[in-house]
């Protein structure tokens, strides 16, 4: 029988980076992926391998993981390279991911983890004539593909196309992205997994031509069939009674529209939101809802919805996907644009937290429109309250963030009958953080935090702005487009400050802490740059109030300010003019910040009832559960949720006798020494005050080097030697030590 003249063949992303060199088509549409593009690919790619992936895997154990499918792309060759016809986007964000392995695997600075190198190497670039050419050659992204690969900093030239920017762009955020686990504990097996286990299908056309025929083929003739058609085909069918089927299709089309169908994936992730929020009961379900939600509410429609009967079904399309689709409309919009009384709701969208599922279980398909909004502000709040509190003590990590325990809270949610009811369930949750405004003395700028130092300042800056009588320019200041930029009131000369600072690193420290920043137009903040304080001072002058309140003009002859702000909230000690600006004032301004988080973030004033008796500052767990006890998730998805949003961390190996409280860390970068010290909860606590839960962060922050694997880093002292906490952890996991700590926390 005849091979079929155009082919389809599956490969790696080993085989495809080894048995491929791409080059690009003139047609070809620049690299236009935006950070969500990338980090929705990332996101999938991440929550797919740590559902499989357990602390202490071996390497070797990576090929019983389940694999993943990447889709298809279109080839031809063209004498000894692929020209690429669709699939470059993809490629390309794959490349780069490749690229940004290689760096981590590079900063671990471990032994062991030459052999993932040696297999990340040849599938970024090969050679050409001496020279390193890179798996998607291209002349005009050679340049900044070497600027990453070296790891320097990189200036697109006048005539860089849209490409090479946002080639540029997307590798600086990569590194954010990629979960802490991925980054460190977890990354030499994912760098298998993503080589051996991640597959694309490759379809071979035979020119140029041919292949532009297969893409238009893949995307333009016939409408396949998505999950919310199979869903829409299932619904139906069960509710229909011959009599009210063209209802019941009004009805799913009128859903279709308020949700803007024609948005990618519009359709599927209102479904989604909707049915874990509403319905998920652990996070199996919530990832199986996920994976193929058409599939679950075929299985689960009974047990899990109470569809049962024709009657039911028809309830289920006509009234609750209908109201709750308008309610999802508004939250949409509200998402994109700064609406009064949903100003939370945009906040969350800016900072990438998914919170549909969490608004979707708290709403009823019947509640008033007040009821509506009232429920949403409360959720939405919530959600901001946990993520900035979180930020500030250094707790936010990309799997441990906001949404990492959120059966609990959505099982809370669905439980209420009103407005009151969401305000209390929310009102217990926030009394059991134990986490809150505290942390901010010791907050500060790193490379893996900046966009949450930009929110903090933006939220600080518009709160400050407003009581003032001015308008909310929040927007503004969080819009990516907007050019607002971090500013340090200390330009970077270490010099200036030697005599107060003693050490480059603690000057790093110092001006890197949140007190010592702003939020100014960036073409201030390029004015400014080196410039003495003495002088930024007069220019602050015309800036927003948290800027121009270091000058004592501002302070002057200005009401709304002083007796509208500064005097109502109390804050005359800390709001005051500084005509210098060194460690002390750095201090004031970090009290100054921390006072103002807890007056925008007032519970109460959110409109949360705490439990009586109960201040709104974090209380110590362990009391809060026996005080007030909250609905517990099911063991099956306890597993699941620790093993999905967590490894291992310090605190879990201090519970387990590998590290003891007080125990002195040492690190030195650069002939540099730094130490810090275990402190009572099981965090790493810098000299300078700072707290991290986890040592790379606290590497970063110490040597000022953006990526840093803290767990090679950071070492203790054990028989006379320095060792890593590496294989602190490792020794470990060996001797189940962990384990053990697992059982007892009721995880096993």
């Amino acid at each position: 029988m005849p091979e079929a003249p155009i082919r389809g063949d599956g490969f790696t992303i080993q085989q495809l980076f080894n048995q491929f060199q791409f080059r690009l088509d003139p047609y070809q549409r620049e690299y236009s992926w935006a950070r969500e593009d990338v980090k929705m690919l990332i996101d999938d790619l991440t929550g797919h391998f740590i559902e499989d992936w357990t602390p202490g895997d071996d390497r070797r154990e990576v090929r019983h993981y389940r694999p993943y499918f990447l889709g298809p792309f279109v080839y031809y060759r063209d004498d000894d390279l692929a020209a690429l016809v669709d699939g470059q986007q993809r490629i390309t964000t794959l490349h780069l991911l490749l690229l940004q392995l290689r760096r981590l695997a590079i900063d671990a600075d471990r032994p062991e983890y030459q052999n993932d190198l040696a297999a990340l190497e040849p599938l970024i670039a090969g050679t050409s004539y001496g020279e390193r050419a890179y798996a998607i050659r291209s002349e005009k992204r050679a340049p900044v593909l070497e600027a990453i690969y070296e790891d320097k900093p990189y200036v697109p030239p006048a005539d860089a196309g849209p490409s090479v920017e946002n080639l540029y762009k997307r590798s600086q955020e990569l590194y954010e992205l990629l979960p802490e686990a991925i980054r460190d504990e977890a990354l030499p097996l994912f760098i298998h997994w993503l080589l051996n286990r991640v597959c694309l299908v490759g379809i071979n056309a035979n020119d140029r031509r041919q292949g532009w025929e297969i893409f238009e083929t893949m995307n333009d003739r016939g409408v396949q069939l998505g999950p919310a058609d199979l869903l829409k085909s299932f619904l139906l069918r069960k509710a229909s009674n011959r009599d009210n089927l063209p209802r019941l299709g009004d009805a799913w089309g009128r859903v279709l529209t308020r949700i803007d169908n024609r948005a990618p994936q519009a359709a599927a992730k209102f479904l989604q939101s909707l049915l874990i929020g509403r319905h998920a009961q652990n996070e199996d379900e919530a990832a199986d809802i996920s994976v193929s939600f058409h599939g679950w509410v075929q299985e689960h429609h009974a047990s899990r919805m109470g569809l049962i009967n024709a009657p039911d079904f028809a309830r289920f399309v006509e009234r609750d996907l209908v109201k709750l689709s308008t309610r999802y409309a508004t939250l949409k919009a509200a998402s994109a644009t700064l609406e009064s009384g949903l100003e939370p709701v945009f906040c969350n969208a800016k900072n990438e937290i998914d919170q549909m599922p969490f608004l979707m279980a708290a709403i009823d398909p019947d509640d008033t429109e007040a009821q509506f909004r009232d429920k949403a502000f409360l959720v939405a709040a919530y959600l901001d309250l946990v993520f900035v509190r979180m930020a500030v003590n250094n707790r936010l990590t990309k799997l441990g963030g906001v949404e990492a325990d959120r059966i609990p809270v959505l099982l809370d949610l669905r439980s209420t009958r009103d407005v009151d009811g969401v305000a209390k369930a929310l009102g217990r949750r926030i009394a059991l953080l134990d986490v809150d405004f505290t942390g901010v003395k010791g907050y500060g700028l790193r490379a893996d935090n900046r966009p949450q130092v930009r929110y903090l300042l933006a939220r600080l800056t518009a709160f400050v702005e407003t009581e003032s009588g001015r308008p909310n320019e929040m927007p503004r200041y969080l819009d990516k487009d907007e050019p607002f930029e971090i500013e340090h009131i200390w330009a970077n000369k270490f010099e200036r400050h030697q005599p107060e600072v003693k050490t480059e690193a603690a000057f790093r420290v110092a001006r890197n802490r949140v007190g010592a920043l702003l939020l100014l137009r960036k073409s201030h903040n390029a004015s400014y740059q080196d410039a003495p304080y003495e002088q930024k001072v007069e220019w602050y002058r015309g800036q927003n109030h948290l800027a121009a309140s270091l000058h004592a003009a501002t302070h002057q002859r200005n009401k709304p300010f002083t007796a509208g702000f500064i005097k109502k909230h109390e804050l005359g000690r800390l709001f005051r003019p500084m005509p210098s600006f060194g460690r002390t004032e750095i201090e004031v301004r970090q009290q100054l910040y921390e006072r103002l988080c807890e007056l925008i973030w007032n519970p109460e004033d959110l409109g949360f009832i705490l439990p009586p008796g109960i201040r709104a500052t974090a209380v110590e767990a362990s009391q809060a559960e026996l005080a007030m006890p909250v609905r517990q998730v099911p063991s099956r998805a306890a597993r699941r949720t620790r093993a999905h949003f967590g490894g291992v961390t310090v605190a879990r190996l201090v519970a387990a006798g590998a590290l003891t409280v007080g125990e002195q860390l040492h690190l030195t970068y650069k002939r540099v020494s730094h130490t810090a010290r275990i402190n009572q909860a099981g965090n790493i606590q810098l000299d300078s005050g700072e707290v991290f839960e986890s040592p790379s962060p606290a590497g970063s922050t110490v040597t000022g080097k953006p990526t840093m694997n803290g767990w090679s880093a950071w070492k203790v002292r054990r028989g006379g030697n320095l060792t890593p906490l590496f294989d602190i952890r490792a020794d470990a996991l060996r001797r189940g030590l962990l384990e053990e700590i697992g059982e007892a926390e009721g995880v096993n």
